[in-house]
């Protein structure tokens, strides 16, 4: 039923499409009516089949019509013009096929046409209010002195810059008419209260605010706004937003000074179109670039700004007098891995809109740095040179760039100490413990997909992407760091181990810490049942009724779950054992039970698909005399930040003594509804599946 209900929906997709059909057929038949009705020129069959296609066409339209109205995004209130403005347009339509079939009735067909084109007109416009807004025909703007800024030492950043940007990009999706996510970015008091999900701010952590994230993920994650099929945003406008929902900004309406804010000022003018236009460079100081070695980049369309890099290794003279000739065109300049000393150092001060400058691997030393005090640095590169911490202090105390990568220069521990104190966010020196930006390497991973062996395996990582980067393990618990064994080739295991292991290279902070526990089937199962009722059938989010009738195999086939999500495949939701609305609850026979010291169930959470790790997990043994006796318990804190897109996989193993028990019952205690927890806001309401996978005992 759902996955019926969810296929109309998407029909109701092609309503936009399917529309322009009757529109554009009605039109042609109209003239063609004039035509016959002014000069007798015999059109009746071509009139005929125009208005039969016509009302055709608009009965499709109208049920495509009908099936978008479905989707919750849209109030029927809104709506209601648009609608009966269509019913209206459908019904003359179908007047038209009757009274061109009777004769006599030529005037009564014309007034009707003319009846069906004004209800189609009205269809048309409120319709395209619902889609654009009810201002999308305004004429106002078009009789509305433009405004001419001499000196901008203010702006209303909300009405002139924000407003704005929403209009272009957002407002479409969310206003008055179509409100997804039940979000309307068309007033600010409504943009302030948020959706379904929330605030679209967090006043405490600015930088986790929705708005923030979700116009920072990729194009192709399906929170990314806009969505994909949209328009997008361009940098400079994702700079305001952010820069707005960061520094507070939209906590409040009105006009903001720009005075002690260069940045924001120039971001501001750029995207109002009053900033200064920057001349293009000439072609023949172009190609004189491109002869001498430079590769040339424009920074973006039509802003004449260019990024330039040397290829080559040997820098003289002529090559700088080459760049003088763009000076006021640079805004990158990448001298890295040259020859680049402090006698060149002198041309750094001719680049008055220089914003990235990339010094590693040159032979410069503190001198250099006197030439950039007054410089508009945003990024400064200096690794692997001479600079100390002499020259770097006195930078900072100027006119600090806002970011510095300084790793392997002339500075010392106790040195990079100090320059902290005076900007610990700009610098990184790629240590592990002095910045709040740390280049931190990426934990190891395994190539292998199943960790549950019968006999032996062989565990494989994959190959570090960064050169010289050793991976460190062990297999007895502890945590690794530089004096644990470094992983050369694949690791062979015959015996159940908790595996963990590090990324660590020199002068890079140590990645997080990998911990897998590697499974050995030791084939103590002799029968189990699970005693929940799997006959039932559900939809989860791709919308396929199925259900986990005869799936209990999936706890002991040895083979551990696929990894799965919102649309995920029913092939890989059945690696799973789902339950809702009560606990799950197996019961094992077992043999050499004496052998087993600890029980492993294997678990999944995630949002997407109503998933949720159990509030506690309890085994019980079965006594001599039938009565099952608990044995131990595992209560399993929620997560206290999860992401509400990701699967979680976690194993939870709880030690026993089954000396004196050969049959055990495992359950797994639910949460009923989600937890009241503000992680779970937007699901407390909805009904917590439990998903297990395999049960081992070991």
């Amino acid at each position: 039923m759902d996955f019926t209900f969810e296929l109309l929906k998407y029909l109701g997709k092609f309503h936009p499409l399917v529309l322009h059909l009757p529109i554009g057929s009605l039109l042609m038949t109209f003239l063609l009516t004039l035509f016959s009705r002014f000069q007798k020129g015999g059109l009746e069959k071509a009139i005929r089949i125009g208005v039969d296609f016509s009302f055709a066409g608009a009965m499709m339209a109208a049920l495509m019509g009908y099936l978008l109205s479905l989707d919750e995004a849209y109030d029927f209130d809104s709506l209601k013009f648009h609608f009966w403005a269509g019913i209206i347009t459908l019904i003359l339509s179908f007047s038209l096929c009757v009274l061109h079939r009777m004769k006599g009735k030529e005037n009564v067909f014309f007034g009707s046409y003319l009846l069906t084109l004004v209800a189609l007109t009205v269809a048309g416009h409120k319709g395209g209010q619902i889609t654009h807004g009810e201002d999308y025909l305004s004429t106002s703007e078009l009789f509305e002195k433009p405004n001419v800024i001499v000196q901008m030492d203010s702006i209303d950043y909300y009405k002139e810059v924000i407003h704005v940007i929403f209009e272009d990009k957002c407002i479409s999706c969310h206003n008055a008419n179509k409100s997804k996510s039940k979000l309307r970015l068309d007033r600010y008091d409504l943009m302030l209260s948020g959706g379904e999900r929330g605030s679209m701010f967090d006043f405490q952590n600015p930088n986790q605010g929705l708005l923030v994230q979700y116009i920072s993920l990729p194009k192709e994650d399906k929170l990314h706004m806009p969505p994909k099929n949209k328009s997008q945003l361009s940098d400079k406008e994702k700079w305001l937003l952010n820069h707005w929902a960061t520094s507070g900004a939209y906590l409040k309406e009105g006009k903001i000074s720009l005075v002690k804010n260069e940045d924001l000022k120039s971001n501001i003018m750029s995207f109002l179109g009053t900033d200064e236009q920057v001349k293009a460079a000439g072609r023949s100081d172009l190609s004189k670039l491109l002869a001498s070695g430079f590769r040339v980049k424009p920074n973006a369309l039509h802003d004449n700004l260019l990024r330039i890099k040397y290829m080559n290794s040997r820098l003289g003279g002529d090559h700088l007098k080459t760049l003088l000739n763009v000076k006021n065109q640079l805004i990158e300049l990448d001298l890295s891995n040259t020859n680049f000393d402090d006698k060149m150092a002198f041309i750094l001060n001719e680049f008055p809109r220089l914003e990235v400058l990339r010094l590693d691997h040159t032979q410069i030393s503190d001198d250099a740095l006197n030439y950039l005090k007054n410089s508009k640095l945003q990024v400064l590169n200096l690794c692997n040179t001479r600079v100390s911490h002499r020259g770097l202090r006195n930078l900072l105390k100027v006119n600090p760039p806002k970011t510095i990568y300084a790793w392997r220069t002339a500075i010392e521990r106790d040195e990079k100490n100090q320059l902290a104190s005076i900007a610990p966010s700009l610098i990184h020196f790629g240590s592990a413990d002095l910045f709040s930006e740390k280049l931190s390497l990426s934990p190891p991973e395994i190539q292998n997909t199943n960790l549950i062996f019968e006999d032996s395996i062989s565990i494989v990582f994959y190959e570090p992407q960064v050169k010289d980067i050793k991976i460190h393990y062990t297999l007895d618990g502890s945590e690794p760091d530089e004096n644990d064994p470094v992983y050369k080739a694949p690791i062979l295991l015959r015996d159940p181990k908790m595996l963990k292991a590090k990324s660590i290279k020199e002068g890079w902070t140590d990645s997080e810490l990998f911990e897998q526990m590697i499974f050995k089937n030791s084939d103590h199962v002799v029968d189990y049942k699970v005693n929940n009722d799997l006959d039932k059938s559900f939809s989860i989010s791709h919308h396929v009724n199925f259900t986990f009738k005869d799936n209990q195999k999936v706890l002991f086939d040895g083979e551990k779950g696929k990894k799965v999500y919102r649309g995920t495949s029913i092939e890989d939701a059945k690696t799973w054992l789902g339950v809702v609305e009560e606990d799950l609850e197996i019961e094992v026979k077992l043999k050499n039970a004496e052998q087993i010291n600890y029980i492993t169930l294997s678990m999944l959470e995630n949002q997407d698909m109503s998933t949720v790790f159990p509030k506690r997990i309890e085994v019980y043994g079965k006594s001599a005399h039938g009565k099952y006796e608990l044995l131990n318990f595992l209560q399993i804190p929620v997560q206290k930040d999860p992401d509400e897109r990701v699967s979680y996989f976690k194993d939870f193993t709880l030690a026993v003594d089954m000396k004196a028990y050969n049959e055990v019952k495992v359950v797994g205690v639910g949460h009923g509804k989600f937890p009241d927890a503000p992680v779970y806001r937007r699901l407390i309401k909805r009904n917590a599946w439990i998903f297990a996978d395999e049960l081992i005992f070991w």
